[in-house]
């Protein structure tokens, strides 16, 4: 389970855990996360999460939003990162990310001590693996929310029956987007610039009035 530590001059003022999907930061009422400071965007920020992966995205926010100290427009969270909305102070909490720490803790605590026995090689390095797979969950739009479509053909389209909005086609090295003959789709709230482009995992994108979030497997 993640969650957030908010903290507003160094007080800790909420915890909110995370739920699967979207939420929203801002300082409108409706926002998941509402933070009533005028430092804070009406709706600042998102943070999309989908099993143990948590991502933080800038909505256009006047202020801008940190992740560590520096300037992001997309983020994928990790344990104890520290985003900067406004004046707030939000630790992201990855509870996953601290068993697993605590578990190859406890392995090398509990592994041989003998000074008989012989040094473990460091492992040989491997060359970048071909992505194993990928998928579209659709966030907003016209399909419903949580869907999740498998990138299984080496062209997948996007867009609706007749409206070509683009394509994701799989090479050997990634997943790379291009525009279609009707439509250029957003990513990551920008219009593509014409030419392929290739997807990270956590990338949002728009075409044809729906919201996806490329998950890489």
């Amino acid at each position: 389970m993640a969650k957030l530590v908010i903290k507003l001059n160094n007080n800790i003022v909420d915890h909110v855990e995370l739920r699967q999907g979207d939420m929203k930061i801002g300082r409108k009422s409706s926002c998941d996360i509402h933070l009533d400071n005028l430092s804070v965007s009406g709706e600042h920020a998102n943070i999309f999460t989908i099993g143990d992966d948590s991502f933080v995205q800038d909505l256009g926010s006047t202020n801008g939003t940190y992740v560590n100290n520096k300037k992001v427009a997309k983020h994928h969270l990790k344990n104890e990162d520290q985003v900067a909305v406004g004046k707030y102070r939000l630790t992201f909490v990855n509870d996953a990310a601290r068993e697993s720490t605590a578990f190859a803790k406890t392995v090398a605590i509990t592994g041989p001590s003998s000074s008989d026995t012989p040094p473990v090689p460091p492992p040989a390095k491997k060359a970048p693996a071909v992505p194993g797979g990928a998928a579209l969950i659709s966030l907003s739009g016209s399909s419903t929310p949580g869907k999740r479509t498998e990138l299984i053909k080496t062209v997948t389209s996007l867009g609706k029956a007749g409206k070509h909005g683009g394509t994701i086609t799989r090479t050997p090295d990634g997943y790379l987007l291009a525009p279609g003959d009707n439509e250029t789709p957003k990513l990551n709230g920008r219009k593509l610039s014409g030419k392929n482009t290739k997807l990270r995992n956590g990338d949002i994108i728009e075409v044809a009035g729906t919201r996806l979030q490329f998950h890489l497997k």
